[in-house]
């Protein structure tokens, strides 16, 4: 019985800790944390995204063996809610705002991995960060 007493405390702590920082992480989302390489592939469309710290990006959208480039700003609003300056590639079956600007949200799967769901919500292209390259 002692010993499940000693392992009560810092089984509660380590709980502790280990929810702060889940917690932390999920409720990030800070251009940094959001900056990255993001990719779509649907609708005969393929879609690399690239989200800077600096609130650039770089995009490159390859359609029916074409292959387009823009560069422009994103900005984010409210906690998840992002924007694109007008330079952005429309995506098929995507929606754009009232200023024609296009538009979405970001999730976080598990609280961790972050992904982009663009206009409209919550059917819209689902873009996934890469974690690697």
């Amino acid at each position: 019985m002692k010993a499940i007493r000693a392992f009560w405390g810092p089984g509660l702590i380590l709980a502790i800790v280990l929810f702060g920082f889940w917690y932390n992480t999920a409720s990030n989302y800070d251009y940094g944390v959001l900056a990255g390489t993001y990719g779509f592939d649907g609708n005969g469309e393929n879609c690399v995204l690239q989200l800077r710290a600096d609130r650039t990006f770089v995009q490159e959208l390859r359609r029916s063996g074409e292959i387009k480039r823009a560069e422009g700003h994103w900005d984010r609003y409210g906690e998840a809610h992002v924007s694109f300056s007008h330079e952005f590639l429309k995506l098929s079956g995507q929606e754009m705002n009232t200023e024609g600007q296009a538009h979405g949200q970001f999730d976080k799967a598990f609280g961790i991995f972050p992904t982009l769901v663009l206009a409209p919500l919550p059917n819209g292209p689902h873009f996934r960060k890469k974690l690697i390259g």
